[in-house]
């Protein structure tokens, strides 16, 4: 963990400690420096890492405040980290995992920006959190970025196994949203009756150098599942 994201857990451990509400105002960027003895940078990255998760939001002149911080249940919808946040610490659960190496249709290789002669890597899992399914997952990954996967692998989380084995960094992605009836195979894997309806998100990842190296579908149970942004 980078000094920044150390310094932000501790911030963030302040914050629940002190039991500060919506409102209440953070010290000042020159007294975090003094009181975590780190850079006016380093601060300033922490404080925007809290910003990006939600918790804080910054007031110019007026300085940093908390936000209403969201109960357990619910998660940062804003995230793409493989749904694991070190400050609400509510990791997933991966399970059901099946890795397959195939050649992909001619609608994902389009969405992957690859042809159909690109092999890719299919993955496909369950997603829970407290023992409670909520998002079955089926992903794409262009082998020529992503040159290897297996199931081990996919028991944790794939964004961090690709940014430390290939250097690839998540820069933005395209996310599309629609209601839709589930499938059998997603009732299945979500353990929901057939015949109902879930979220599903359609997203497209692209690396800093503006190559596509993952096209995701998640489907989420219409119970389980709660976020915030």
């Amino acid at each position: 963990m980078l000094k920044y994201q150390q310094i932000a857990k501790q911030i963030f451990s302040y914050i629940q400690d002190s039991q500060l509400k919506q409102g209440d105002q953070l010290p000042s960027l020159t007294e975090l420096v003094t009181n975590y003895q780190a850079s006016k940078i380093t601060i300033q990255k922490a404080i925007a890492e809290l910003e990006k998760e939600g918790f804080i939001y910054q007031v110019q002149g007026s300085g940093t405040f908390v936000r209403s911080m969201p109960t357990d249940d619910y998660i940062n919808f804003n995230l793409s980290n493989g749904w694991t946040s070190d400050f609400t610490k509510k990791p997933t659960e991966n399970s059901n995992i099946n890795v397959q190496k195939i050649s992909p249709s001619l609608a994902v290789a389009q969405k992957l920006n690859c042809t159909v002669d690109t092999p890719v890597f299919k993955v496909q899992r369950t997603k829970s959190i407290n023992n409670k399914v909520f998002c079955f997952e089926t992903s794409y990954y262009n082998s020529k970025l992503v040159p290897y996967l297996n199931d081990s692998i996919a028991q944790q989380s794939l964004f961090n196994y690709i940014k430390l084995a290939y250097n690839i960094t998540i820069s933005f992605t395209d996310k599309y949203f629609d209601v839709r009836e589930l499938t059998s195979l997603e009732s299945e894997k979500l353990g929901f009756p057939e015949k109902n309806f879930g979220l599903s998100v359609h997203e497209t990842f692209y690396s800093t150098s503006g190559e596509i190296f993952d096209y995701s579908e998640n489907v989420y149970h219409p119970d389980n599942a709660k976020f915030y942004l």
